[in-house]
């Protein structure tokens, strides 16, 4: 029976980490679950950069749309000076507006829920604070972290594609959180790339590495950050760039996490994705809730393999294959009924 077992483990399950347990169940995927996502598309100094992170801004929004399932009404696009005839924009970039917006979204969200931001555009910092552009008052990475604060009981993830962006993430670092950094550095202050890259990772489930047809933030990250040691290797160019992450809570970023030894246990297992049967494409005739509750159950247990192998060094070796065996047999029964869903007659 285990020979049979493991050959039911999917690829983006191999490779045991050695961090300690969760103290409680992030990014745990549920049906009635949902998701916020902030695109915050925020000032430059000059107009090519400005127009650059427009397009970036507009085609996260459409990419939410088209391949993750969001509602328009659960993303927030903030750009420009003032109000837009654009759709797809929410409103300007200013803070005002967003802690209005902020505060709108929050009223439609439960605990256990997930919120995004995505901040594009110019950062600056010094030895004091560090600080996101927008029209009128700057947000700063304090002001940020008490936006964060906002959402102490739900799921966030950070990604901020700024120059300057790893002073002003650092000040976001703590339980639950993804943050994702495009420098490493105060020093790197140039315009950055990694915004695209990061985007190209999400399209049309790009970094979809483990083949579970969806991109954690880990894959992301991954993905994004090999594209722009390439782009500069290409152009011949000493990078001035350098994508960091932290999801341990201890505001130390790292440029190659390892889960194993510090930062990428909870971005494995954050997704965008959203339970929507329009995502899910519920067959005609079947209970949308069923095959959202099996999904999400499924998603679950793979989570649970995940944390599972995450402690494999800290359990008995009995102990931990027969959890394993025992989560690897309830997927393959879940997996099944899911596929018998898909091929009932018409």
């Amino acid at each position: 029976m285990k020979a049979l077992v493991y050959l039911l483990i999917p690829c983006f399950l191999l490779g045991a980490t050695r961090t300690p347990a969760l103290p409680r169940d992030y990014f745990l995927p549920k049906p009635e679950g949902q998701a916020i996502a902030f695109i915050l598309a925020g000032a430059a100094a000059g107009d090519a950069y400005a127009n650059q992170i427009r397009q970036w801004a507009l085609r996260l929004h459409d990419i939410l749309t088209t391949d993750y399932g969001y509602p328009p009404e659960q993303i927030v696009l903030l750009m420009g000076r003032a109000g837009s005839n654009e759709g797809r924009v929410s409103g300007p970039i200013r803070r005002k507006v967003l802690d209005a917006e902020i505060r709108a979204k929050k009223k439609t969200l439960q605990a256990g829920d997930r919120v995004f931001f995505f901040l594009m555009g110019h950062g600056t910092g010094n030895a004091k604070e560090s600080k996101f552009v927008v029209f009128g008052t700057d947000i700063t990475g304090q002001d940020f972290a008490s936006i964060l604060e906002t959402f102490s009981a739900q799921d966030v993830v950070v990604v901020n594609t700024t120059s300057s962006s790893y002073p002003f993430c650092a000040a976001l670092s703590g339980p639950g959180r993804v943050v994702i950094s495009a420098t490493r550095s105060q020093a790197e202050k140039y315009d950055t790339i990694f915004a695209g890259h990061f985007i190209d990772a999400l399209y049309q489930h790009a970094a979809d590495r483990d083949k579970n047809r969806r991109v954690s933030m880990w894959e992301a990250f991954l993905f994004a950050g090999r594209q722009v040691e390439k782009w500069y290797a290409d152009q011949g160019r000493i990078p001035t760039e350098h994508s960091t992450l932290d999801d341990n809570g201890d505001s130390v970023f790292s440029v190659r996490p390892d889960p194993a030894e510090d930062d990428g246990r909870l971005a494995q297992i954050a997704y965008l994705d959203l339970l929507s049967p329009q995502r899910l494409e519920i067959p005609p005739g079947v209970d949308a809730s069923r095959v959202s509750r099996l999904t999400a159950k499924i998603r679950e247990l793979e989570r649970s393999v995940f944390l599972l192998r995450n402690d494999k060094s800290q359990m008995p070796q009995e102990a931990y294959q027969n959890q394993l065996e025992s989560l690897l047999i309830e997927l393959a029964r879940n997996s099944r009924e899911l596929r018998r869903l898909h091929s009932l007659p018409e």
